[in-house]
């Protein structure tokens, strides 16, 4: 724990934080993260609210039944599907593949000659940034792209390749909509960022996830936040996803 982390865990120290820490101390940093989280949010600090998107009244969404995990919630998963009905990209890329559920959200609420293409690790090569902490778990436990695979979907393209190393000019201005959620560290974050706005269409939407978390998730709030100075960012009420308009953050990132 560094400093910063104990001066956030400070700020949230009360009755119900110390019964925590006695019962359930493997919760405690959790738990802190989730009300420094719901405070900023709550007292107008970091990104501006807003959705994406306004969607009809007779859109309907498809989400797996299953959840196995991975950090996004079931009202994240909705708000990904709901944006994606609304845009009907043709072509989607996620930064960050793990179970997949995200990917066959993507799948299920696009239509059927869309293309949807997400990045991962190969399953034998560690992160290129020894720093990576929390990330090492995830690449550790994840079950790469099982979901998709449990519901006999098939219309996506696994690319396995660590980010940094990753070259984007093959699809330069071409995506639709884009998800990171990959690294959390502070130099990928930033090199995922750059490399989607160069993929993607103009009239594109770029999300981003665990967005407004502490400890190892503070880069990428602090990445963003910094952004948000050069193009307009925002973030979505009750969830971890913050999103851009891909013309504003090609033009800011060049």
């Amino acid at each position: 724990m560094n400093f910063q982390e104990l001066i956030d865990g400070l700020s949230c120290v009360n009755a119900r934080a110390a019964v925590l820490a006695l019962r359930h101390p493997t919760q405690l940093r959790r738990y802190i993260s989730s009300c420094l989280k719901t405070y900023d949010e709550l007292a107008g600090g970091g990104l501006p609210l807003r959705m994406p998107v306004t969607p009809a009244e007779n859109i309907t969404v498809t989400i797996p039944a299953g959840h196995s995990g991975g950090g996004m919630s079931f009202g994240e998963l909705v708000i990904l599907a709901r944006t994606t009905k609304v845009l009907k990209p043709k072509t989607v890329f996620e930064m960050g593949s793990y179970n997949g559920m995200t990917t066959a959200v993507f799948v299920l609420n696009t239509e059927s000659n869309a293309q949807i293409l997400t990045l991962d690790l190969p399953s034998s090569e560690a992160p290129s940034n020894s720093q990576l902490t929390s990330d090492q778990e995830l690449v550790s436990n994840r079950n790469l792209l099982s979901v998709p695979r449990a519901l006999g979907l098939s219309r996506y393209t696994q690319l396995l390749c660590d980010s940094m190393k990753f070259d984007p000019l093959p699809y330069t201005d071409s995506i639709g909509l884009g998800l990171v959620d990959a690294a959390h560290d502070a130099v990928h974050v930033e090199n995922d960022t750059i490399k989607m706005a160069k993929m993607m269409s103009p009239d594109g939407i770029v999300f981003w996830h665990d967005y407004g978390g502490k400890g190892a998730l503070r880069p990428l709030a602090l990445y963003l936040e910094a952004l948000a100075k050069r193009c307009p960012l925002y973030r979505i009420r009750g969830t971890s996803l913050a999103w851009g308009p891909a013309r504003e953050l090609k033009a800011a990132l060049g």
